[in-house]
């Protein structure tokens, strides 16, 4: 393998886990596999993160094109994410190592 192809794979796979690596970045996408959901629905439905994580994660996968966000001028404005056409086939890709269950667990 030559030098070049060599740092282009590492940085593609780089950037993947700066996207992918963080915390509660697959339960989100995993979520928003199901359906569109509001900002406070996602913090209820995944216990234990916080409003400031969840947005700060919300932030990084719109940035990159995974997930969109809606705003609809309701009182209080309603806030609607959902998946991108991008975020679809990255959840259908995370969905296909689910099913290979590489842990082992089967709970």
């Amino acid at each position: 393998m030559q030098r070049a192809e060599h740092s282009d794979w590492q940085r593609t796979w780089h950037g993947l886990w700066d996207i992918l690596g963080c915390k509660w970045t697959f339960h989100i996408i995993r979520l928003l596999s199901t359906s569109e959901h509001g900002f406070n629905e996602m913090e209820r439905v995944l216990k234990g993160i916080t409003s400031t994580m969840l947005s700060r994660r919300l932030k990084q996968l719109e940035s990159e094109g995974i997930v969109s966000r809606e705003v609809e001028q309701t009182s209080p404005p309603t806030t609607t994410y959902r998946l991108t056409e991008t975020g679809r086939e990255l959840s259908g890709i995370l969905r296909e190592i689910e099913e290979l269950n590489p842990t082992g667990n089967r709970d």
